[in-house]
């Protein structure tokens, strides 16, 4: 691990991600870079206007909050105790999910630990979170986080898959995670009794972890129409300490239909989610 992007907004949420990367880092020797997005709404208002040759830094009140934004990630940067671990901090004026899917290219960042509230209601439909978009896109894992919480200490990992073979762009990424945290982890698949039965899951799901190699394991099956909902009141019932799930970087009907999961979990979680584009 070289590099660990942390988007940052000052949020409570943004702050516990940071918080959690950091310890990340120390235990990696990774470095950190914290990247804040400047949202400046004449940038869009230009476009409509067709007004060529502006430039955001003649708004006084983006220099205003520029320099604000600057001395926040400079008092992050030069706190005493962080004399042990690297950190260089980005700004950029545009678009939070461009923005974030930019830098993860140019910056080669292994890994991407941000904060998120979630969305909910017509927004979760429509459109969903800037972290719901950046997991689809990222070609890294990232790891969602909305509570303060340790991710040092995680003994049980839940991973909800659903046994096809595109899971295998990701196994050699979550078994690395297993092996970071020495973890136990726990191989979820919700079913419909309508499609299939028990013992044809279980009977996938032992062939799954023989196909992979994976130590120190369980096999669930569940039983549900919900699968989202099964997941979470999964991992709520062993206090797992992560939840991991691969996401479809798909568009349109297609994405709608199979990152529908991923995109309830990611929303509705209150852990750390572990998760990674699957392509």
């Amino acid at each position: 691990m070289r590099r660990i992007l942390v988007p940052i907004d000052f949020s409570k949420e943004s702050m516990n991600a940071y918080n959690a990367a950091r310890s990340v880092a120390l235990n990696t020797d990774s470095e950190i870079l914290l990247l804040h997005i400047v949202e400046d709404p004449n940038i869009e208002t230009m476009k409509v206007s067709g007004e060529a040759h502006y430039d955001p830094m003649d708004n006084l009140y983006v220099k205003l909050l520029l320099n604000k934004t600057k001395e926040r990630l400079e008092e992050i940067v030069n706190d005493p105790k962080n004399s042990d671990v690297t950190i260089s901090y980005k700004i950029e004026i545009g678009n939070p999910y461009s923005s974030i899917a930019q830098n993860i290219a140019s910056h080669n960042s292994s890994l991407i630990i941000m904060g998120s509230n979630g969305a909910s209601g017509l927004e979760e439909i429509l459109v969903g979170s800037v972290a719901d978009k950046t997991v689809r896109y990222a070609t890294c894992p990232v790891v969602v986080i909305k509570d303060e919480c340790s991710i040092e200490n995680v003994k049980d990992i839940v991973f909800a898959t659903d046994l096809k073979d595109d899971q295998a762009q990701i196994m050699k990424h979550l078994k690395n995670l297993q092996e970071y945290y020495d973890a136990k982890l726990h191989i979820l698949k919700v079913y419909n009794s309508e499609w299939t039965t028990s013992e044809e899951v279980q009977k996938r799901l032992k062939m799954f972890v023989s196909e992979y190699d994976l130590k120190n394991c369980s096999t669930v099956a569940m039983n549900s129409s919900d699968l989202a909902e099964s997941i979470l009141d999964y991992a709520e019932k062993i206090d797992a300490g992560m939840i991991a799930i691969g996401t479809h970087d798909r568009h349109g009907l297609l994405h709608l239909l199979a990152s529908h999961v991923s995109k309830s979990v990611l929303n509705h979680a209150h852990r750390p989610i572990w998760t990674m584009a699957i392509r």
